[in-house]
């Protein structure tokens, strides 16, 4: 893609430097303009063109080459860019993991920058080479292209160079995202059809000319990519040191690369008629009001601006929609006869839209064409929605190739929201969902319209059409095509109440009796209907818990107490827990337990049958319920025994005489006899009743 970027003057490359004097691979090979018809007759035949269709192209573009064997080749020069075109004409021109494409690029050695993937598995291979080749596709002797090194590191395996592998290859993943081409920096089998492009080296190196980017062969997609297949070649060292890539800008290759491949795909070049600049290769247009996208170019075309290394920054696939194209071509349609499209990972209709769950998405896809929509089903509570679509990686001033639209549809299908970010690539949504439901994502492809307000952007699938609108150029959505992620949230349908507690106090000196209060809880779409504490206190038994919308609670021992909330609605939706901590100082008591309260009666046993029962409750010494407290019971009057049980988790313990009859009369005396708890005392003057005992009679 020698045309990119220059600011010198250079001539126009003759039949002569490829005559005679060019060295040993381009003996014999001629510009195509001034072959005879008895040459571009055969080398039209090759990739099944009409002579009249290859004396047009070779009319146009003096960079377009018949090789020695009669193949037609671009051989890409320096061209010094006229400047941008003026606004006087204008033209107007969203899944799987996109982490790597649309945030942090991927740490890359030695070893795993030459084992990048962008499509694993696909049908087609766009092989970046790097390391360095030996071609005979060419003719012999073998072409030997070093591998990849950037002027001024040590070794091709520089963490620089490294990196520059990385980013070369992740926007040319992102120019052929939408086929099922996989761009990959490995070493492919030999049974994979495709391309191989070989990065690095000089133009001098076989060539015996300057101010050469780039050479490749028209309609060599897909052969076996093999020792002996036919290589497509980018060069980094054009003896230009303006144009030179280094370790801190290779915009230059990154786009040439793609351009390149592009003729192996059938591509031209796009340039303008006379009544622009004239030019072979169009250097783009300005945008305006678009603060994000301020330049575009064809991929196919020059993408230099005057003053390197300003360059346009969105670079696309065209269909002659700019101002003064000057030939027929569809880029997209071209390519897709070398190599399928991806299948569609997001289903353009409501019926076959993805369905996410759960009440946020992070994920990504692909815009494959123009008619392509991303939807995505989901299911939304009233409250606030927020959407945002990243678009691919930016380098320096080149960024992806999709402008991505975002729209939110209803369960008809009819648009409720929708934004046009003009400050980027990506765009974003907000919005305050008025009623839940089932509702659906929308993303597509897009262009830009300076004459129209972002608002009134066109939204349709179709994007915009034609090629000159208002009096300022933009771009069509023909060749917004490409990866982004996308994330976002919203409400659950199902709204879930909010616990909210107060309280009178809280804490003090014990004890310490806390006011609580939960009736200013809220439900969005209901009331509430139910009310759970837990007060934090699990010492003081079943006054642990409440279900009362104000209760109250004692806190009798020292401690740091976290009392918690939650309420239902009348749905029976649950809210998340509510907390409020209690602090309560005062100095510890010993540690001892007692009779808290102790009652006699006569349980019914059988219809004629009655049995003496106590029971007696125990608790420490803040009146706290204790649990597995031995109680040792003495029994006398009409009969004599002793009895032993521990309390329950309420401090409990019910002793029971054997049955009688209920004729016969009966006293019994129910006494404790001791406390036994391990390290704490019994406390026997405390006791409830003292002495504490009961007597029941019948």
């Amino acid at each position: 893609m020698s045309k990119l970027f220059s600011l010198l003057s250079v001539l126009l490359m003759s039949v002569s430097a490829f005559g005679a004097g060019a060295v040993g691979k381009m003996q014999g090979a001629a510009v195509a303009v001034e072959a005879t018809d008895e040459r571009m007759t055969i080398a039209a035949g090759k990739i099944g063109w009409s002579l009249a269709k290859a004396k047009e192209a070779a009319a146009k573009d003096r960079d377009l080459h018949v090789s020695a064997d009669n193949r037609l080749f671009y051989a890409c020069k320096f061209v010094a860019p006229v400047g941008s075109l003026p606004g006087a004409a204008s033209a107007i021109q969203t899944g799987p993991d996109t982490t790597t494409y649309t945030g942090t690029p991927p740490t890359v050695t030695a070893t795993s920058a030459f084992q990048l993937h962008s499509r694993p598995g696909a049908s087609r291979v766009l092989y970046l080479d790097f390391n360095g080749h030996s071609t005979l596709s060419w003719g012999t002797p073998a072409i030997v292209s070093p591998a990849f090194q950037l002027s001024g590191t040590t070794s091709p395996t520089d963490q620089l160079n490294l990196n520059a592998i990385r980013d070369i290859w992740l926007h040319v993943a992102e120019d052929f995202a939408a086929w099922d081409i996989d761009v990959t920096t490995e070493q492919p089998p030999t049974t994979a059809r495709g391309q191989r492009c070989v990065i690095g080296g000089s133009t001098m190196d076989w060539l015996g000319v300057s101010g050469v980017m780039g050479i490749a062969q028209l309609n060599s997609f897909g052969g076996f990519i093999n020792g002996n297949d036919t290589v497509n070649f980018v060069f980094i060292d054009n003896n230009y040191p303006s144009m030179k890539p280094t370790t801190s800008n290779y915009e230059v290759t990154i786009l040439c690369v793609a351009h390149e491949v592009g003729h192996t795909l059938g591509l031209q070049h796009w340039g303008e008629t006379a009544s622009g600049s004239g030019q072979a290769y169009t250097v783009g247009h300005t945008v305006t009001g678009h603060t994000g996208v301020t330049s575009v170019c064809p991929i196919m075309g020059n993408s230099g601006l005057v003053g390197w290394p300003s360059s346009c920054n969105l670079n696309q696939w065209s269909k002659g929609d700019y101002p003064f194209s000057n030939i027929v071509q569809d880029d997209i349609v071209t390519i897709t006869t070398f190599a399928p499209k991806v299948t569609d990972d997001h289903g353009d209709t409501l019926a076959t839209a993805t369905v996410v769950s759960g009440t946020s998405i992070t994920g990504g896809g692909i815009i494959s064409d123009t008619a392509d929509v991303d939807l995505m089903k989901i299911t939304v509570g009233a409250g606030p929605l927020t959407l945002a679509l990243k678009p691919h990686l930016k380098y320096r001033n080149y960024g992806g190739n999709l402008k991505v639209g975002i729209s939110l549809l209803n369960s008809a299908g009819t648009v409720v929201a929708k934004n046009y970010d003009v400050s980027s690539l990506g765009n974003s949504l907000t919005y305050n969902v008025p009623t839940g439901g089932t509702y659906y994502i929308k993303v597509n492809g897009m262009g830009y319209d300076p004459s129209k307000s972002a608002a009134a952007q066109v939204w349709t699938n179709t994007g915009i059409t034609g090629t000159v609108v208002g009096t300022t150029a933009g771009f069509t959505n023909y060749g917004s095509l490409g990866r982004y992620g996308i994330v976002g949230t919203w409400q659950s349908l199902i709204q879930l109440p909010t616990a909210i507690i107060t309280s009178d106090r809280t804490g003090g000196v014990r004890p310490v009796v806390v006011a609580f209060d939960g009736r200013t809880s809220s439900d969005p779409d209901g009331v509430i209907a139910g009310y759970s504490w837990n007060f934090g206190d699990a010492a003081s038994g079943s006054a642990n818990m409440s279900t009362l919308g104000n209760p109250v609670h004692t806190y009798s021992s020292p401690g740091t107490f976290t009392a918690s909330l939650v309420v239902t609605d009348n749905q029976g939706n649950a809210s998340a827990a509510a907390t409020k901590v209690i602090t309560v100082s005062g100095a510890a008591l010993p540690n001892s337990v007692r009779v808290a309260s102790m009652t006699g009666s006569w349980a019914r046993m059988t219809n004629v049958e009655v049995a003496g029962t106590a029971v007696i409750q125990v608790v420490n010494q803040y009146g706290q319920p204790l649990r597995s407290v031995a109680v040792y019971v003495r029994v006398t009057g009409s009969a004599t025994g002793s009895a032993a049980a521990k309390t329950d988790l309420n401090g409990y313990v019910t002793i029971q005489m054997p049955k009688q009859r209920m004729t016969n009369p009966s006293t019994y005396t129910f006494s404790v006899t001791s406390l036994v708890y391990p390290a704490y005392t019994y406390n026997m003057l405390a006791n409830l009743p003292s002495p504490a005992s009961v007597t029941i009679t019948r």
